[in-house]
């Protein structure tokens, strides 16, 4: 498994093309490069989504880009291009020759009101920590302890969970928890369920469940303890399957570019894709395979990551090296396809370094690898 190209792409660059994006600029290649970072990145999805929700709750935003007129444009930009100097630059710009001069102008309007924005901004995205981001925009920086009242929910975040009480006269909001890589968080939702979210994963849940479903919206890994209620189902959806209870402990595997498995501790599950309902029983998992689900044998003690212990057996090392990737904020290259496909069994406490794990490996395999700028390459 080689790096793609766009994954060497710094976190500057793609906030530049996510401007273009947001200015309608950005060409089909790059468009394609950023959506991927948005899939690959919760940081740059995010970024992406704050400076949406902020520039269209712009009305001078809104308005600027509504009233521009192409020949204007080019008029204003040739006055200031005779105003300034012929310097040579001394490195090449990071924005690309676009040919429209009203997107010049959009794409220098909302760097300009970027930068004013986030000089006046209360809350912003943190970097590489646990966040609660509320839909009418709000970004809620989780890494200390603290109490605050958002959305119409009294919100309580203490020792790595998050808690809330919502007041039913205020209208439904929904809100996504984001976990980066090397973190992990609970959450203990409106019915009394409390969801455990590894590394690299996002949770969307509201702050009042509708009286007929309770639903939430899971991307990467997480353990569920749902509170019993015969009556009113639980559902976790998936990009791949949905996963329907009601009262039960299990786990959903959901990360993107990699295989879906739910596993069922205790009660009864079904996962669900394409209208096909697979019921599982108490040590059974549900996994996908060419295109559709099946079922298999688990051992619990697997599941133990909550506690920062990832077990694994006769598991390849591709696979393994993914929660190294969630674990230690890396990513992956490899010298050989060949040194990917070795099976291991074992497992990795998450306390300790990334030089132990490695050389605990290398005694082990006799493979050896290289830690070189957030690149881990094994060869």
């Amino acid at each position: 498994m080689h790096l793609n190209k766009e994954m060497e792409y710094n976190d500057e660059y793609i906030k530049a093309l996510l401007v273009e994006k947001l200015a309608g600029t950005i060409s089909k290649e790059d468009e394609l490069i950023v959506n991927k970072a948005m899939l690959d990145s919760p940081m740059a999805l995010a970024y992406w989504e704050s400076i949406l929700n902020q520039f269209q709750s712009s009305s001078r935003a809104t308005n600027f880009l509504n009233r521009l007129d192409e020949q204007e444009a080019w008029n204003r930009i040739d006055e200031k291009l005779e105003s300034q100097p012929q310097v040579k630059p001394k490195k090449v710009p990071i924005w690309r020759y676009v040919t429209s001069a009203a997107a010049v102008l959009a794409i220098i309007f909302i760097g300009f009101w970027m930068l004013r924005s986030r000089s006046t901004a209360t809350l912003s995205t943190p970097l590489h920590q646990v966040y609660l981001k509320t839909d009418d925009g709000q970004t809620l920086d989780l890494s200390s302890d603290r109490r605050f009242e958002v959305a119409g929910a009294a919100i309580n975040n203490q020792s790595k969970e998050l808690s809330y009480a919502s007041d039913a006269s205020k209208p439904l909001q929904w809100a996504t928890l984001v976990v980066p890589p090397t973190k992990d968080y609970k959450v203990k939702l409106d019915d009394g369920t409390t969801v455990w979210l590894n590394a690299t994963s996002s949770l969307r849940f509201p702050f009042r469940f509708d009286p007929s479903k309770r639903e939430v919206y899971l991307t990467g890994e997480a353990y569920f303890e749902v509170a019993k209620n015969t009556k009113v189902p639980f559902v976790v959806h998936t990009n791949y399957a949905d996963i329907q209870v009601h009262g039960t402990s299990f786990n959903v595997s959901a990360y993107e570019n990699e295989a879906f498995s739910a596993s069922l501790v205790e009660g009864a599950v079904s996962a669900i894709k394409e209208n096909k309902q697979v019921p599982l029983q108490p040590g059974q998992e549900v996994f996908s395979k060419s295109g559709g689900l099946e079922i298999r044998s688990f051992d619990p003690e697997l599941l133990s990551w909550r506690s920062g212990t990832y077990y694994f057996h006769r598991k390849p090392l591709a696979e393994i090296a993914q929660v190294l990737v969630r674990w230690y904020d890396v990513k992956i290259d490899w010298k050989s396809a060949e040194i990917s496909k070795q099976m291991f069994t074992g497992e990795i406490d998450k306390s300790q370094s990334l030089e132990v794990v490695l050389s605990n490996l290398q005694l082990t395999s006799g493979i050896h690898s290289k830690l070189e700028k957030g690149i881990l390459t094994f060869y």
